[in-house]
């Protein structure tokens, strides 16, 4: 696992040894992501929430890109941790070692621009999930397998669907100045 473009392009990443407890965005389709969405923002000076974080693989990608700082959210923060201290950017990010959805309902004060969530496959709180992250107002990304059941009240902010091998990833935008 590598950062593909920016700052810290061809740096390498420390991944997990134990796929069943963290199944991090392969390069490929963090790279299709990064296209698109390079495609849609600038970078620079974002501030970006990495929810169910794992290696933390996408924030480290966005901060290598300009973002200015991300929030790391996960159970399990070692790995993020690793990877934060390898690229030294702990003054750029800060991890909190929370469930997501606890997070996105106890920290109503943080200002994000942009949002990423890549939840277990087995993750089934997805009405849950949109329901909090939609009160950010920002572009939020989603990755998901082919499970995802969208509610209706939801459906009117997706305005893209992009599948990579067994992976999609769905684009909500709660907050329409970015696109």
């Amino acid at each position: 696992m590598r950062i593909i473009s920016g700052k810290y392009k061809s740096r390498i990443l420390n991944s997990p040894k134990d796929n069943n407890k963290i199944r991090p965005t392969t390069d490929r389709a963090r790279e299709t992501l990064f296209n698109i969405l390079s495609n849609k923002i600038d970078f620079e000076n974002l501030i970006c929430l990495d929810l169910f974080c794992g290696s933390g693989s996408f924030g480290l990608e966005c901060l290598s890109r300009g973002a200015s700082f991300v929030h790391f959210i996960d159970k399990n923060i070692i790995l993020a941790q690793q990877n934060i201290n390898k690229l030294d950017v702990q003054n750029q990010s800060v991890l909190y070692k929370t469930d997501a959805i606890r997070f996105l309902t106890q920290q109503k004060d943080i200002n994000a621009d942009i949002a990423f969530a890549d939840p277990p496959y087995k993750f089934s709180d997805y009405g849950d999930l949109l329901k909090e992250i939609m009160k950010f107002k920002l572009l939020f990304i989603l990755e998901h397998s082919d499970n995802l059941l969208l509610h209706e009240d939801f459906r009117e902010y997706l305005f893209l669907q992009k599948k990579i091998g067994i992976t999609y990833f769905s684009f909500f935008d709660f907050k329409s100045e970015l696109l």
